[in-house]
């Protein structure tokens, strides 16, 4: 007797990803997402429209460069955006290029010649993170700009503390970084990968560059304690311009692109931080088509944020004499609306999809009995 797990393609006993998280990065995750993604015809045509987009921005630079991405709570808006960075950074899974795999699965001409096209003329580094984790946000007020440049630092292995990253910039600059590192062991006893992790990083850096300039720091504290009177500030320009500084060294030739999950739980009836959002998003826009049109850049910088909300639900609940919706629409140009009616697709033809197995013995059946 046949069971139901002999009618459906999809193996029952595999489990199933309730929630989808854009922070989930082992590969055998992230290769079942994409190998068993279903893309309605609605999500290929949002696909079309932003790689489309992508395509065309390193010649047709536009300010536009904010893509917000809505749906309830498990539209897949998250599976949407994950899968959008995972085409974009396109790394190998289970030895097989993300692109590929995709392009096999959403079965779409003009999807696949657009993503051949960012791929090749634009390869492009990620960096993916929930906004609405306690693990990203440090402080409650802090700022959008703060929370990205953090997640950039970690990205290309910076330190995340911004007086220890803005050394470690600096040094680099002047060609210092590598004999700083070196010495870290030497004088501090542990390697800076862990040093510069604790309690302890400041005084640990602080050692490290009296033993390497003791003519300008002349005791073992005395960058240390230098800091209390210059802390470094992070403002909106300096995150924008550090963006496209840092990509150059660490990642050269590369775009960068932000994927923020949950934008909208996190700026929550706060009409500062929805504007913190769209100003960031307007630098971004026009710094990345001035440096484009400069031929300093290989493709603008990407905020691509989720939400449960449409934009213009987020800012009717924060009041729109507080924001100007007009301007922030302007910043997100591209706008994705997850339906109910995609999901109920998606269930139909992912998780009630019969075998082939099943298929061919009922074309088999249907042609014996024409026969008799």
């Amino acid at each position: 007797m046949k069971t139901i797990g002999d009618i459906l393609s999809r193996d029952l006993t595999k489990q199933i990803e309730e929630v989808i998280q854009v922070n989930q990065i082992d590969e055998e995750s992230v290769y079942s997402e994409i190998d068993e993604y279903v893309a309605t015809d609605r999500i290929k045509e949002h696909y079309r429209e932003l790689l489309k987009a992508m395509a065309d921005a390193p010649s047709e630079p536009t300010e536009g460069v904010g893509i917000w991405i809505s749906g309830f709570f498990g539209s897949g808006k998250s599976s949407f955006a994950k899968n959008l960075g995972y085409v974009l950074s396109n790394p190998h899974l289970k030895g097989k290029a993300a692109s590929e795999l995709f392009k096999n699965r959403v079965k779409d001409k003009d999807v696949s010649n657009y993503l051949d096209l960012v791929n090749v003329k634009t390869p492009t580094e990620v960096v993916m993170f929930d906004v609405s984790k306690g693990s990203e946000v440090r402080r409650s007020e802090e700022k959008i700009a703060e929370i990205v440049y953090r997640a950039l630092l970690a990205h290309l292995n910076y330190s995340t503390d911004f007086d220890v990253a803005e050394l470690e910039i600096e040094l680099e600059g002047d060609k210092q970084l590598d004999q700083f590192v070196s010495l870290c062991q030497e004088v501090n006893n542990q390697p800076w990968s862990k040093a510069r992790k604790g309690a302890m990083k400041l005084n640990y850096a602080s050692a490290i560059l009296h033993r390497m300039k003791p003519h300008v720091f002349p005791a073992a504290d005395s960058w240390a304690k230098g800091l209390g009177k210059q802390p470094t500030t992070i403002t909106v320009p300096i995150v924008v311009e550090r963006t496209f500084e840092l990509t150059a060294r660490r990642r050269p030739g590369k775009a960068i692109a932000f994927i923020i999950d949950e934008v909208g739980r996190y700026v929550a009836h706060s009409a500062n931080k929805i504007e913190d959002l769209r100003a960031l998003v307007e630098q971004f826009g026009e710094v990345s088509k001035n440096r484009l049109r400069a031929r300093q850049a290989v493709a603008p910088v990407w905020v691509i944020v989720t939400s449960q909300e449409k934009l213009d639900e987020v800012v009717d609940a924060i009041g729109t004499k507080r924001v100007d919706l007009a301007k922030l629409q302007d910043r997100f140009r591209h706008r994705v609306d997850l339906a109910p009616a995609d999901i109920r697709e998606v269930a139909t033809r992912e998780y009630l999809r019969r075998s082939p197995k099943l298929n061919r013995f009922s074309r088999n059946s249907s042609t014996n009995h024409k026969a008799h």
